[in-house]
């Protein structure tokens, strides 16, 4: 299932540098790494469809999670 505003959000972190992937498709969360694969943050694709709405999709939105 493609979603557009969720694919944005996904070009617009990897624009930004970051690394991307799938964390777990069945509850749709992503991993995002600002460096080293095993470190990183893991966040709901809904979470970044919000933030890239707010304008505030970035590692230090990322990170506000925790």
């Amino acid at each position: 299932m493609d979603i557009p505003e969720l694919d944005a959000a996904l070009m617009e972190l990897r624009s930004q540098g970051l690394t991307v992937r799938l964390h777990n498709a069945k509850n749709d969360t992503w991993h995002i790494a600002d460096g080293g694969l095993y470190s990183g943050y893991v966040a709901r694709g809904d979470e970044l469809i919000e933030w890239k709405n707010a304008n505030k999709l970035n590692i230090r939105g990322v990170i506000s999670l925790g």
